[in-house]
């Protein structure tokens, strides 16, 4: 089932940060001890479509997405607007939109199978996660709970180890493209619009300039005995 996007609204933008830290002590075969693994979290203020001197709190956080391992094969996602997790804090930012605060816990536990998605493994619910800078960080019930760790106190909720916020496009879905779920820069509806009539200008110029030049007049050569 495809959760929906990270966000309905119009005229306002998602942001999206994200931690990456390292594996450790897991007891799930498919997420593999020291490799990486990235926790994104995903808000919107409803403010506008900067991340300039901005103010997100727990209501805004809209989607919760989790790759493991370093090709990120191992995908849960999770509808936060559906599902408002713990929080404690707030994310705040500069007028350089850099951060300058951000959420010190953002947990959920005993979240039922319907409330999120995963791909690349199997997971027995309830599932349960934690950012807080301890706890194991991420489990599921699977024989009195699976787990695996991160290589440093938990993940760590300090600016230096978090991404600067950037725009997010995409479904808050674990069956989603990397491309489409990851927190990237997006080109507007115009600039889309004037870069297609650019690419469509310079084709037609291209074909005018074929279609003048004069038909070959050259001789086939001779063959010589």
């Amino acid at each position: 089932m495809a959760l929906a996007g990270a966000c309905a609204c119009a005229g306002a933008t998602p942001f999206a940060i994200t931690y990456t830290g390292t594996i450790s002590d897991s007891l799930m075969p498919e997420i593999i001890n020291g490799q990486n693994y990235t926790v994104t979290l995903v808000f919107d203020n409803r403010d506008d479509n900067t991340a300039i001197n901005q103010l997100w709190i727990g209501a805004h956080l809209t989607c919760t997405i989790w790759r493991m391992n370093n090709t990120g094969n191992v995908v849960f996602a999770q509808d936060l607007v559906a599902r408002l997790p713990t929080v404690v804090g707030t994310t705040t930012t500069n007028a350089v939109g850099a951060l300058t605060s951000i959420f010190t816990e953002v947990r959920d536990t005993m979240i039922p199978a319907g409330a999120y998605t995963a791909s690349g493994v199997a997971l027995t619910a309830p599932v349960h996660w934690f950012a807080n800078g301890g706890n194991a960080v991420f489990a599921d019930s699977t024989s009195g709970y699976r787990t695996f760790r991160d290589s440093g106190p938990g993940v760590q909720m300090n600016i230096a180890n978090w991404s600067a916020p950037q725009p997010f496009s995409g479904p808050c879905s674990a069956f989603a493209s990397p491309e489409a779920a990851t927190a990237v820069p997006t080109l507007g509806e115009w600039t889309m619009v004037l870069l297609g009539l650019a690419t469509a200008v310079v084709g037609a110029r291209r074909l005018r300039r074929h279609s003048r030049q004069p038909a070959g007049t050259g001789h086939p050569k001779q063959i010589r005995g």
